[in-house]
């Protein structure tokens, strides 16, 4: 789907689950037949102390309905979003917790024995009072939940949206960690906020085009299809303050030839 930078501000294509089951069966097949779905039940229990199933956002709903008990070989997290885990968590009731009405925490960071920290890593959390404008979903922080509840440790945003997180990994897991992982090209582009736009036009000329998994304009994945290349975008971040770019195609003949496209275009993008 070609559409203008204006108009993915405008209207921007939403993430469904069909359409990114769909982008994962095209890069590699087999890759969903081990999800496994959220029971009715497991879901309206999740949802209950947030005020129900519509306070969940319904990207986050699908994505229950759709791999909530299991991802299957598919690793989105170091930890995990089982929601059996979720619900288990849930009944240790001496733990204090974030207001309920305002934070729903979605992925349980791995316990690691020796990690650099001592401790397990991060959570992911939606913040349910920052929805998105279409109402489908919500901004989401990184940090422990019991840093959030004592109001210490940093809050980091390393993903606006559930979306935005779940468009990047899919990508990333499907896409550029595929063998050999050296075959994936990395860009580090400018500073300035006009480079995600300029990227995202230079692309679209070449023959890019939108995926299955829409796009914001934090994260737009785009593909070209006689190339059978993807390409990813991503708008600066207080963490990462450079636009960046991935890119990987099937065959390395038909990467190369566009990585001496963007190369030669790359200090132009870049704003030099």
């Amino acid at each position: 789907m070609q559409m203008t930078w204006s108009k993915l501000l405008e209207a921007p294509p939403p993430l469904s689950m069909p359409g990114l089951l769909s982008f994962m069966e095209r890069w590699k097949p087999g890759s969903t037949q081990d999800f496994k779905p959220a029971t009715a039940d497991q879901i309206a229990a999740l949802a209950k102390p947030h005020g129900g199933l519509n306070a969940l956002p319904h990207v986050y709903r699908e994505f229950l309905e759709t791999m909530g008990a299991s991802t299957g070989s598919l690793r989105l997290t170091f930890g995990t979003t089982s929601i059996s885990a979720l619900l288990e968590d849930r009944e240790d009731l001496q733990r204090e917790r974030p207001d309920a009405r305002q934070y729903l925490r979605f992925t349980i960071g791995e316990e690691e024995e020796f990690n650099s920290t001592g401790r397990r890593d991060t959570d992911d959390i939606f913040e349910l009072f920052r929805p998105t404008p279409d109402g489908r979903d919500a901004a989401i922080i990184r940090i422990h939940e019991e840093d959030l509840v004592r109001g210490k440790g940093e809050v980091e945003r390393p993903f606006p949206t559930f979306s935005d997180w779940l468009r990047t990994i899919i990508v990333s897991r499907i896409v550029f960690d595929a063998e050999p992982e050296n075959q994936t090209e990395y860009y580090s582009l400018g500073r300035k906020p006009e480079t995600p736009a300029k990227t995202y036009d230079f692309l679209t000329r070449l023959g890019f085009s939108l995926t299955e998994l829409g796009a914001s304009s934090e994260v737009v994945p785009l593909e070209h299809t006689e190339y059978g290349a993807i390409a990813l975008i991503r708008a600066p971040t207080a963490s990462i303050p450079r636009t960046g770019l991935r890119l990987r195609a099937r065959d390395k003949a038909q990467q190369r030839i566009l990585v001496e496209v963007i190369s030669d275009h790359e200090e132009e993008l870049s704003g030099g």
